[in-house]
């Protein structure tokens, strides 16, 4: 139901945080809208570079901080930081947005204003849906769709976020030791302080490259498991990772004979996650 009583989300709410890498030029923003000029959009771009490779930006709508460290949670946290926006849609610099995505989150945050976290379905680069997602509207989530949801799907009610400190864990994603899993983990801070998440079946995106985990070696994806799994479940971290060798098991992923390879390195990782909090 909607309580928000006339002051519902417009346009001016939403800002889309962008992070890149190694940019000399703000040019990489155009063919991220296909339908108008970058600058009719409010935008946060985070570039991780180095000191003789900066990007400026002249346009008010725009803001772009570099910084000279890596690791992509720390520049959607520093995004986050830096804006007093509503409504926070967290993207990458190979992302085409759609022409009616801002339409399809202002219904949908207007519907549920209190929610968290809204999560919106991303197409491939031929069109179809990046991968299998609710037929309707979900806002009752199990564990499985919690952990699948991707940053890039994200939209975020910044009010409520702040209002818990919450934000990704800078120790996974991209560029950092554990090199996925921070969107299950921001997703899992959201349901241990009982928040809405929400999956809504509306298109705002396509995503154009491969995502990190496909791009991974088994070895190292059921390291980083492990680590996710000991974040997420503690000591049931183990029947998690056999559900997943069951599951890519039975889908052709993983062969028999590389099952103990992935429980060993499974191991290896929440032994390490757990070092890392012991320090």
């Amino acid at each position: 139901m909607n309580i928000l009583q006339g002051n519902e989300f417009k346009k001016s709410d939403i800002t889309l945080l962008v992070a890149t890498m190694n940019r000399n030029s703000i040019d990489f923003l155009i063919p991220m809208f296909p339908f108008a000029h970058y600058t009719k959009f409010s935008i946060v771009v985070i570039n991780q570079t180095t000191p003789d490779n900066l990007i400026k930006s002249s346009h008010s709508s725009v803001k772009v901080i570099n910084v000279f460290e890596k690791g992509l949670s720390k520049s959607r946290n520093l995004a986050l930081d830096n804006t007093n926006s509503k409504l926070c849609v967290i993207t990458d610099d190979d992302i085409i947005f759609k022409k009616d995505f801002e339409t399809h989150i202002l219904n949908t945050y207007n519907a549920i204003p209190n929610a968290a976290l809204i999560s919106f379905r991303v197409e491939n680069k031929l069109g179809d849906l990046y991968k299998k997602y609710p037929d309707c509207r979900k806002e009752k989530l199990n564990h499985i769709d919690r952990l699948n949801i991707m940053s890039v799907e994200m939209v975020l009610n910044k009010s409520i976020i702040d209002k818990y400190n919450i934000r990704f864990n800078e120790q996974f994603g991209l560029g950092a030791k554990f090199g996925m899993g921070e969107e299950a983990i921001l997703v899992n801070q959201l349901y241990k302080n009982e928040l809405e998440v929400v999956i809504e079946p509306k298109v705002i995106v396509t995503h154009l490259e491969e995502t990190t985990h496909t791009k991974v070696s088994l070895e190292d994806k059921y390291y980083i498991q492990g680590a996710l799994f000991t974040a997420l479940f503690n000591k049931k971290y183990l029947l998690w990772v056999l559900l997943k060798i069951f599951f890519e098991t039975k889908q052709g992923k993983i062969r028999i004979n590389q099952i103990w390879k992935a429980i060993h390195r499974a191991i290896a990782g929440r032994k390490d996650f757990l070092q890392l909090h012991e320090n």
